[in-house]
């Protein structure tokens, strides 16, 4: 069984808890960050069929890295990379819905006017953004009560000389969820960006940009910190786990299968980006939306944009 038959009373029901916490406590941040449940429901229509997809895909992740971690209380530790894996199955399937809905955009633009071009990619962008918006922010959440979790069995695995790679793979599950948080921040950046300039008066939104800008900016900075942090931790673990028990191969190889899955969740998590920018060289935008599009430039790209391209955005739908 991976629940064991008896939990150790109070911290046996906390750790069994901490998945369904974090996702509470995270589902009520989210609630108050984007500003009440009238954004939220827009959202999620937003996102359709996949708003119902991910709200499953969290629920089963949640019961299933519950079972996991209670299974720690009985001194049967579930690797680390099956832990961090099954919580980052939402930004999984958060990506997977806005590339799908990049292909959809990028489908419909041959058969627009090129005076609607821009307009289509725009108001496409930011609508496809919900799906990586919410499958990080519910990765934050899971990633962090792995965190909590591998803190408080510290103490049962200290027991056959496995503590400090526990707390090592604590920081860097931390670590991972911090940049999930980010990466769901910049999208929840871009969705409002792109899906409300058109109802900005003309004569504000070049302040409306600048805000943006300077957002965008910001996270990119943190993001970059953030993923410093990551790589020093996951080579920290490794060594560690190398120079304790060299012999241990599933150990340490764990470890290396753990960082090479950060890379890939991040590498796909730049893809929707760069299908828009691709979408964007292609219909001949690039000098009005191309830089935005553009990771390595989003912290500094809507200043970019003409003045004069602003009043052709009026046109921009604000739902699907």
């Amino acid at each position: 069984m991976l629940v064991p038959a008896k939990l150790n009373t109070v911290s046996g029901l906390l750790v069994a808890t901490l998945p369904a916490v974090a996702v509470v406590g995270f589902g009520s941040a989210l609630l108050s960050f984007v500003g009440g449940r009238t954004e939220v429901w827009r959202m999620a229509d937003t996102a359709g069929p996949y708003s119902l997809l991910m709200a499953a895909a969290v629920l089963g992740v949640m019961v299933v890295l519950s079972m996991l971690l209670s299974m720690g209380l009985t001194g049967r530790h579930a690797p680390l990379v099956v832990l961090v894996g099954i919580a980052t199955l939402p930004w999984f399937l958060g990506i997977a819905g806005t590339d799908e809905a990049m292909e959809r955009v990028l489908a419909a633009l041959p058969d627009v006017g090129s005076g609607d071009a821009l307009s289509v990619l725009v108001a496409g962008t930011g609508e496809a953004m919900v799906t990586r918006l919410l499958g990080a922010w519910a990765s934050a959440a899971l990633l962090v009560g792995v965190a909590v979790g591998l803190v408080l069995l510290r103490g049962r695995a200290a027991l056959v000389g496995e503590g400090a790679g526990q707390l090592l793979g604590a920081a860097l599950s931390l670590a991972l969820g911090s940049i999930a948080l980010l990466v769901a921040l910049e999208a929840h950046q871009l969705f409002q960006m792109l899906t409300t300039i058109a109802t900005q008066a003309p004569e504000a939104r070049a302040g409306f940009i600048t805000s943006g800008t300077e957002r965008l900016a910001h996270l990119e900075d943190l993001r970059s910190a953030a993923l410093v942090v990551l790589a020093i931790l996951a080579l920290s673990l490794v060594s560690w786990q190398f120079y304790l028990r060299p012999q241990a191969v599933s150990q340490w190889a764990g470890s290396l299968m753990l960082a090479g899955l950060s890379a890939a969740v991040l590498l796909l998590d730049a893809r929707p980006l760069e299908l828009a920018a691709r979408g964007a060289r292609e219909a001949g935008l690039s000098r009005t939306l191309l830089p935005l599009l553009v990771r390595s430039s989003s912290a500094n790209a809507l200043g970019t944009l003409p003045s004069g391209t602003l009043p052709s955005l009026g046109g921009i739908r604000t739902s699907r």
